[in-house]
């Protein structure tokens, strides 16, 4: 049996000694991802309308010019801004994509509230990743008809709690209290107002903890989704010590994931909800390549390689044939021309034009100027998605993968086909990828200097990382 005083008792524990190498470098390039897509990501006005009575304007708000509001309302506005880019990391759960990333802006804001230094912001992360996973895995949200941010709020209190220091009571009370206002709609058209209640929920369970606020007993059986921890009186959460293997298939056979570090630090799925003292769930986040629907991805990146392999004349293709896994349980529109760049951010078709037109695709192809081009908008028309049953078990396989026929005028084919792309856990971006993507969402100066302070993040103070985030 989990209850909010087992998860306040990890997050208490937690200390920069406890990451390994590899943890440390994982977390501090979901520093970096996330900061390159706040960049990408349109202003959301409302998300932040006021400052907090707790902490007045003592936290920045990232890519505001310096704007600043309270822990709460600036953690809400950056997970907002995050969500809505389209860019931010994922997991693949059981129960459907849930993004980790979400909490990062509450360990930001709580970080910066409580003026810490850099390594405990990374511990913070680590941690609210940790706690993420294991929630996202062991208690499915959307089976009872909530969101996956259901997860969010209560990684961000565990975030918080590191971040602020809190104690093991102070830190349970954090979670109960985050937990008591964490049943987080699905909806998915509120997904970013989703992922800013959930941040601002998790600091300000944290921030109230700190100041004695008590939390409710028994929140954890009581709640729809977290009651899925509960159910086992005899089922104590464990720490793990040693990782076990996770798999996932391709197209002819089962690999076994291969991750940097020493290869065990995955979790097994399947032995119910462990704690991993050293944070290792970090590994397993995937980072789309490109700002767009999480189910497009492989597409675009097919797409891509093809347009890197092959000359091809967007005015000579006569059909483009998307298989994919099951593109609408994930909500990812199929629309092949879009009328404004809000449509052009979740249409299929769109983004594969794209990325056959110019291998990429990103901020530039979300513009008027680029939705109206009557080039990408024929090409677009010529792209249908069709569901294949196979690539969908694939991707229940943990896989994401895609395959695409292009058909000329002249009746060649040409063929591309993805089923773990760079990004994806199996293969994680290194630094130099991951700054190429943030180049891609904003500029080269800019992701070389965002670069620069996550690299160097356990080492200096996260008044370094918000400076460049402002």
């Amino acid at each position: 049996m989990t209850t909010a005083a087992d998860l306040g008792a990890f997050v208490a524990d937690r200390s920069p000694a406890d990451l390994p190498p590899a943890v440390v470098d994982a977390t501090k390039r979901r520093l970096l991802d996330a900061a390159g897509a706040v960049f990408a990501a349109d202003v959301l006005p409302g998300i932040s309308a006021a400052t907090d009575a707790a902490g007045g304007d003592a936290c920045t708000r990232w890519a505001s010019d310096g704007a600043r509001a309270g822990p709460a309302s600036a953690a809400a506005d950056n997970a907002a801004r995050l969500r809505a880019s389209g860019a931010a990391d994922v997991f693949l759960a059981p129960d459907g994509p849930s993004h980790p990333s979400d909490a990062i802006p509450a360990c930001v804001a709580a970080a910066e509230y409580a003026d810490a230094d850099g390594a405990t912001l990374v511990t913070a992360v680590a941690a609210a990743y940790e706690v993420h996973g294991e929630l996202a895995w062991h208690a499915p949200a959307r089976e009872h008809g909530f969101g996956p941010a259901t997860h969010g709020a209560l990684s961000a209190a565990a975030g918080a709690a590191v971040a602020l220091g809190l104690d093991s009571e102070e830190a349970t009370n954090a979670i109960a209290l985050a937990a008591d206002h964490a049943s987080l709609d699905a909806d998915a058209t509120h997904r970013p107002v989703a992922s800013a209640n959930a941040a601002s929920a998790g600091v300000t369970a944290a921030l109230r903890a700190a100041n004695g606020t008590s939390g409710p007993s028994g929140v954890f059986e009581a709640h729809p989704v977290l009651s899925a921890l509960a159910v086992d009186p005899d089922d104590a959460p464990v720490e793990s010590e040693d990782g076990a293997a996770c798999e996932f298939a391709d197209e002819e056979s089962e690999v076994a994931c291969e991750f940097e570090g020493d290869g065990e630090h995955d979790h097994d799925h399947d032995d119910g909800f462990a704690l991993d003292p050293a944070c290792e769930r970090v590994h397993d986040a995937l980072t789309p390549r490109y700002a767009g629907p999480l189910a497009a991805q492989p597409a675009i990146s097919a797409a891509a390689d093809l347009a890197g392999r092959v000359a091809l004349d967007p005015a000579d293709v006569e059909r483009v044939t998307v298989q994919t896994f099951d593109a609408p349980a994930l909500d990812a529109p199929t629309s092949a021309v879009p009328e404004t760049p809000t449509d052009a951010a979740r249409s299929l078709p769109y983004a594969v034009a794209c990325a056959l037109t110019d291998r990429a695709f990103g901020p530039a192809h979300l513009t008027g100027e680029s939705v109206a081009d009557p080039d990408l908008r024929e090409l677009a028309d010529a792209v249908t998605v069709a569901e294949d049953p196979g690539l969908t078990a694939q991707f229940d396989a943990g896989l994401m993968p895609a395959v695409i026929a292009v058909e000329s005028a002249d009746g060649g084919v040409q063929h591309s086909t993805v089923g773990a792309y760079p990004g994806h856990p199996t293969q994680p971006m290194d630094w130099a990828a991951l700054t190429a993507k943030v180049a891609a969402l904003t500029d080269a100066e800019r992701a070389a200097a965002l670069r620069e302070v996550c690299e160097d993040a356990e080492d200096g103070a996260v008044a370094d990382v918000v400076a460049a985030l402002a």
